[in-house]
């Protein structure tokens, strides 16, 4: 079934932006989230893009990486 959804300018685009990023179209960004919505908000409602494949970077000595002086606050600031 189709229908038409008005959104404001800057919806549609940051939704657009978004869907893309995800590999989807800005119909299958709205279906997910409606689907979200209807169950509750459960994350269980079924997925219709794909998932994103992130790259895997070998290290030459693994397991040597020392981040307890790291101040992840810092990333957000």
């Amino acid at each position: 079934m189709r229908t038409v959804v008005e959104l404001p300018d800057a919806l549609y685009e940051e939704g657009s932006a978004l869907a893309a990023m995800r590999g989807a179209t800005l119909a299958d960004l709205i279906r997910q989230a409606l689907e979200r919505e209807l169950a509750g908000g459960r994350c269980d409602a079924p997925a219709t893009a794909t998932a994103l494949e992130l790259p895997v970077l070998r290290s030459r000595r693994p397991g040597t990486l020392d981040l307890s002086d790291f101040n992840f606050d810092d990333l957000f600031a």
